[in-house]
């Protein structure tokens, strides 16, 4: 089996089972998958649904912003970069 392959049969597994509401099952697949596929960003979106699902919604959204951060090449994301990254784990922090 092609490395390709393999990471789309995780994905699509990961998918099928949060699909149908098995959360915890996708969860271990898509732990499965990333850790085996670090880089994999596809993989890491549709994990970041299934920890909304399961909510980890804090976890979730320090994932999808990591990620917005380092694909994006829009000018005013990587304007604010710094912030986005310094913010992306301390979402229920207050500041004062």
């Amino acid at each position: 089996m092609r490395k390709s392959d393999l990471q789309e049969a995780y994905l699509g597994l990961g998918s099928t089972y949060r699909a149908l509401g098995e959360y915890d099952k996708s969860y271990d697949v898509y732990q499965r998958a990333i850790n085996r596929f670090p880089d994999n960003a596809a993989l890491q979106v549709f994990y970041s649904m299934t920890l909304f699902n399961l909510n980890k919604h804090e976890q979730a959204m320090k994932i999808l912003l990591n990620l917005l951060v380092s694909t994006s090449k829009d000018p005013e994301i990587k304007t604010f970069e710094k912030s986005i990254l310094f913010y992306a784990d301390k979402l229920n922090q207050r500041f004062s």
